[in-house]
């Protein structure tokens, strides 16, 4: 019993450090949002690090709550009627997922958000011919992301990352940011098309130009600040964090061997 209560207190410390941490990132402005007011920020850079440490339900905790003591700045308003912590709480509990091992959840997840963006009245698939598009279609790097959520670049993230070396740390954060970050451009696109409603139509040939670059300054500010951030950890503090999946492999493991083996 003590055993457990430590564990709860443990979880929630850690999830409201996090919560301290994401609201400082969700205050910094990093560009400015097309078609309605406010600024894309740099929340998206330490969501890795929230997914990793934290299991989903703690991780959407921690982000819903960094979402809305960042709102009470006031560069830094709510626009989408408090519903604004969707898409990094989509982007946390996928990285979640993924790398405590439960691909299928995170991969439906996905495909769940796309199912939604295509079926959006006020949003668009193909956005013109003279912005290449058809053939390439609005959701191409949405699209990449979620082949690499099903490739074997997602597969045994937590051993990977449990090794603690910075070098050995790059690859997985970096598939953990460019999956995360899809799903929360995919999110709040979702948001924007059903707050600003058909005036959205015109926007999406702009925004269309502009997502590829922003996405990529985050995923590999990302990659950089959540490698160092973890690599700079106790490896204890991301042992823990991970014991859930590390556990689950070992059994794997040990029932394929046969109780009789070593």
């Amino acid at each position: 019993m003590l055993a457990i209560q430590r564990l709860g207190l443990r979880k929630l410390t850690l999830t409201a450090s996090l919560a301290a941490i994401y609201t400082v990132f969700r205050a910094i402005p990093i560009s400015s949002l097309i078609g309605i007011s406010g600024s894309i920020t740099a929340a998206g850079m330490i969501a890795p690090v929230l997914g990793i440490l934290l299991e989903p339900a703690y991780g959407i905790v921690a982000v819903f709550t960094g979402t809305m003591v960042a709102s009470l700045f006031p560069w830094n308003p709510l626009k989408f009627y408090g519903l604004d912590f969707l898409p990094g709480a989509l982007n946390v509990a996928l990285v979640s997922l993924a790398v405590r091992g439960r691909r299928t959840e995170a991969t439906l997840m996905f495909l769940v958000m796309i199912g939604l963006f295509f079926i959006n009245p006020y949003t668009s698939i193909f956005v013109g011919t003279a912005l290449l598009s058809p053939p390439i279609p609005y959701l191409w790097m949405h699209l990449a992301a979620l082949m690499i959520l099903v490739s074997p670049l997602s597969k045994g993230l937590a051993v990977r990352i449990g090794s603690h070396r910075y070098a050995n740390l790059v690859r997985p954060v970096a598939v953990l940011a460019f999956t995360g970050t899809m799903i929360e451009h995919l999110t709040g696109g979702l948001l924007f098309a059903t707050v600003v409603g058909k005036g959205a139509l015109k926007f999406w040939p702009v925004i269309f130009v502009a997502y590829p670059i922003e996405r990529t300054i985050l995923v590999v500010g990302a990659t950089l600040i959540c490698a160092t951030l973890l690599s700079l950890l106790r490896p204890s503090v991301v042992e823990e964090s991970l014991e859930v999946t590390n556990t689950v492999a070992t059994s794997g493991v040990l029932s394929a061997a046969g109780p009789d083996e070593p």
